[in-house]
């Protein structure tokens, strides 16, 4: 194969894969630039709550016994007493048929709590976003697509959003009681560099898609091309291979 051959081929892989191999790059500015804690939302998100109950709690049988009769056939798999809005709760986490699921029980009665309330989702998001900033709306969240930014989540949660230049939301689980997501511009556009990143448009968190492998053995190919063409345009190569 000649000279003018290798340009050719190497001109229109460049044309084909340049934009792409462009994307990467921009992607890696853009995430090298940006500490993983910001885009999560954890700079402006408040400190753990210490436990702090003012009478023992009572045992959680109760509840369990509740649940049981609730969901015959479901399988316990922890039950945990933590913080909840100054009080504390047992927060109970079970097996439904395939699916997880939680409920939270009153450490004073031992009986199973109601799902938690827009009012007291207000609340916990209030109490983990330490920046002031009014909220803006307030939404049940029981479906996402699969390119939403709380895809992947427990549902139903509230969607509390932050009147902020970051444009911050938070999702709370409505089964939980706590902040399962924190969303915000930085987040967004990390998912979409990502999404650009390893061509996954659909879902946004395949690393394994054929666009990807196709673009980076291009890419690759690319490149040896680049490296063949400089060879065979070498004047010194050029001389050293007449005299052989």
């Amino acid at each position: 194969m000649n000279v003018r051959s290798y340009r050719k081929i190497h001109r229109y892989l460049g044309l084909f894969v340049g934009v792409q191999l462009l994307l990467w790059t921009a992607g890696g500015l853009f995430f090298s630039l940006n500490s993983i804690e910001k885009v999560r939302g954890e700079t402006e998100a408040s400190e753990p709550p210490f436990l702090q109950l003012t009478v023992p709690p009572v045992s959680p049988a109760p509840a369990l016994a509740e649940l049981t009769a609730r969901r015959p056939g479901m399988e316990v798999r922890s039950v945990t007493l933590r913080p909840h809005l100054g009080d504390g709760v047992y927060e109970i986490a079970y097996d439904d048929g395939g699916r997880s699921r939680w409920v939270l029980a009153d450490t004073l009665t031992g009986r199973l709590r109601s799902p938690i309330t827009e009012d007291e989702a207000i609340a916990i998001a209030r109490a983990d976003f330490v920046l002031d900033a009014p909220v803006a709306d307030v939404a049940l969240i029981t479906e996402v697509g699969s390119a939403d930014e709380y895809r992947g989540r427990p549902l139903p949660a509230y969607r509390v959003s932050f009147d902020h230049p970051l444009d911050t939301r938070l999702y709370v689980s409505v089964e939980r009681g706590v902040v399962t997501a924190r969303r915000n511009d930085r987040w967004r556009w990390f998912d979409l560099f990502w999404m650009l990143h390893v061509m996954d448009y659909q879902d946004r968190d395949d690393f394994n898609t054929w666009w990807l492998q196709v673009a980076a053995t291009l890419g690759v190919v690319t490149i040896l091309s680049g490296f063949t063409l400089a060879a065979l345009t070498s004047p010194r190569l050029r001389r050293l291979f007449d005299r052989q």
